[in-house]
């Protein structure tokens, strides 16, 4: 079922659903598009780093998440807990090869 908003997390728009992780998340703000549309920005702080043990992986072209999260995981389903570790990734779908991902031992 859907909640009656939407919003932006690392510019992307999405919808929040129930049951989602988002789904009680503070609003932090709201932004106005171009085509006037108010959208509310759900502040969402990431898990702190220093308490996590994790791997550190090296992207290659042409992975893609769920790939990662299986071989970490063997759960393909965890894809989303990879950019959740790195908040410096701002587009998951154009990863720069080399780029070392903090895949974290959850």
């Amino acid at each position: 079922m859907l909640c009656w908003f939407w919003i932006t997390v690392r510019s992307l728009i999405m919808p929040i659903y129930k049951g989602s992780r988002y789904e009680y998340s503070n609003i932090d703000h709201f932004k106005t598009t171009a085509t006037g549309a108010v959208k509310p920005n759900v502040f969402y702080s990431f898990s702190d780093l220093s308490l996590t043990n994790y791997w550190l992986h090296t992207y290659v072209e042409g992975e893609r998440l769920d790939e990662i999260a299986f071989k970490y995981y063997s759960r393909p389903e965890y894809w989303w807990i990879i950019p959740e570790y790195n908040p410096e990734v701002l587009d998951i779908n154009n990863i720069t090869p080399g780029t070392v991902l903090r895949i974290p031992n959850v």
